[in-house]
């Protein structure tokens, strides 16, 4: 009966944790809906702008997938198995939180007001610099601007967040294997899932004398995707010198939406030592992550009418006209970790369990989980 009721109380934590972690993730992700009006600059400045804005998010989130894989460098025996949830928290390093807007090479943007330097996704709360868009007047043959924006402020926060499901069973030669699994959750506007393999492998068995060592030693390797999706909404401007030929077919607009898709690969050496109630274990290991944002949908930008006729009444002869881009981001990151160094531990709790671990890389990781396991 004590056993049930430690069951129960883990679920119960268990629950909990994981709706912490999505709300993370909603935190996380949602920065994109304040990049919006980026897309107005056109397919190949706001490829430009979002590439910078966004790699902590890329680089950051990478690092997370690829951490809280195991909680000891002993693979677990046959049938034994792990139940956990964990969140993984990617340290932004202080020169990826924010960078020059005068250092880029735009096509049709130039800073107008406000600091050169802009903050990235996971910068400062601060205002960055104001952007013009320019084009030239096919009335008078010169650049004059458009319109403009202001970049968007950082959350405030230099992490990077994000949850893991993760179960592991002992198979047999001191072998475990790792399934994250997460099905499509959708929070508010927000749909993710997750899937992950991994696989641990004893090595005191091939070594000489091997059994008899007073630590553990073992290989690692895990392998996780992420897919997410979210709508935000750009509409078109407004103003008497604007027109707009879509003004009676508003629904052009409502597929605005940004598609990720994330993958890790990491492979670890570890050692480590089980002692009845804490496990202790480090290693060192390599990491690649890649990141691919798209954007479909349509999206309004105001550019200046071949029409203009200032002489002319008719709306289709003012100044500006709102023409539609069809999926302007599609975006390609390579995260920034190579080669990396861990720590950890795992207190056990009859069958509950509470974790821990610090990867340092160029994005440290810093991950906690909770969950419960029998050996």
């Amino acid at each position: 009966m004590k056993t049930l009721l430690q069951i129960k109380k883990s679920l119960l934590l268990f629950a909990t944790c994981l709706l912490i972690s999505l709300a993370g993730v909603n935190t996380a992700t949602a920065q994109f809906d304040d990049a919006g009006e980026i897309l107005r600059s056109g397919t190949n400045d706001a490829n430009l702008l979002l590439q910078e804005y966004l790699k902590p998010f890329a680089n950051g989130f990478g690092a997370d997938l690829n951490s809280g894989w195991v909680n000891s460098a002993r693979p677990y025996r046959t049938l034994g198995f792990d139940l956990r949830i964990s969140a993984g928290v990617a340290i932004v390093p202080t020169g990826d939180r924010s960078f020059n807007v005068d250092e880029l090479n735009f096509e049709n943007l130039e800073r107008v007001g406000g600091p050169s330097e802009a903050q990235t996704a996971f910068g400062e709360d601060v205002p960055g610099p104001e952007m013009g868009i320019f084009g030239t007047n096919p009335v008078t043959g010169l650049r004059q601007e458009i319109t403009r924006f202001t970049m968007p402020e950082g959350t405030g926060y230099p992490y990077v967040p994000a949850p893991m499901i993760q179960g592991t069973v002992g198979i047999i030669k001191d072998t475990d294997i790792s399934l994250r699994y997460m099905p499509t959750v959708t929070v508010q506007d927000i749909s993710t899932s997750l899937f992950g393999f991994g696989v641990k492998h004893g090595l005191n068995q091939w070594l000489p004398g091997g059994s008899v060592l007073p630590v553990d030693l073992s290989v690692q390797l895990g392998y996780t995707k992420l897919t997410s999706d979210f709508g935000f909404e750009v509409n078109p401007e407004e103003g008497q010198d604007i027109y707009n030929p879509y003004a009676g077919n508003p629904s052009l607009w409502d597929g605005q939406a940004i598609e990720l898709e994330a993958s890790g690969f990491t492979g670890n050496l570890l050692v480590g030592k089980n002692l009845p109630i804490i496990s202790v274990y480090g290693g060192v290991g390599f990491q690649t992550s890649s990141m691919t944002l798209k954007s479909p949908g349509s999206y309004p930008i105001t550019v200046f009418n071949e029409d203009y006729d200032p002489f002319d009444g008719s709306e289709e002869t003012r100044e500006k006209v709102i023409e539609r881009l069809d999926e302007p981001i599609n975006l390609n990151f390579d995260g920034s970790n190579s080669v990396h160094a861990m720590a950890g531990f795992r207190l056990r709790l009859a069958v509950f369990t509470i974790s821990g671990s610090y990867t340092l890389s160029n994005y440290p990781v810093a991950n906690v989980g909770v969950g419960f396991s029998f050996r």
